[in-house]
């Protein structure tokens, strides 16, 4: 595998992704547990959701596009991970727009 096939891009973003997503539920525990204030809590939030959204839909990208690429852990990792997220903010959008 080259060092800058798709499959690789497509499984650093899907670290990306969960890093933020963790990051993101500590912060929500240090929220509830009144660590941190309520304001910084919403714009770290907020910054870590769009992260996580952003990475998740460029890493499914990227997956896409290496599925030409030879079969190996980071390309089956991150074809998963991204397709998961992916389809799970999908969801969530036809959700909300049936909701209204």
């Amino acid at each position: 595998m080259n060092k800058h096939s798709h499959s690789k891009k497509g499984f650093q973003f899907s670290i990306i992704t969960i890093a933020s997503f963790l990051l993101f539920l500590v912060f929500q525990v240090l929220a509830a547990n009144e660590k941190v204030s309520l304001d910084f809590y919403r714009y770290t939030s907020s910054f870590l959701m769009i992260l996580v959204f952003m990475a998740s839909i460029i890493g499914f990208v990227f997956s896409m596009k290496g599925l030409k690429d030879p079969s190996s852990f980071k390309k089956l990792f991150g074809t998963i991970v991204n397709s998961i997220l992916f389809f799970l903010f999908v969801a969530t959008v036809i959700a909300k727009l049936i909701e209204f």
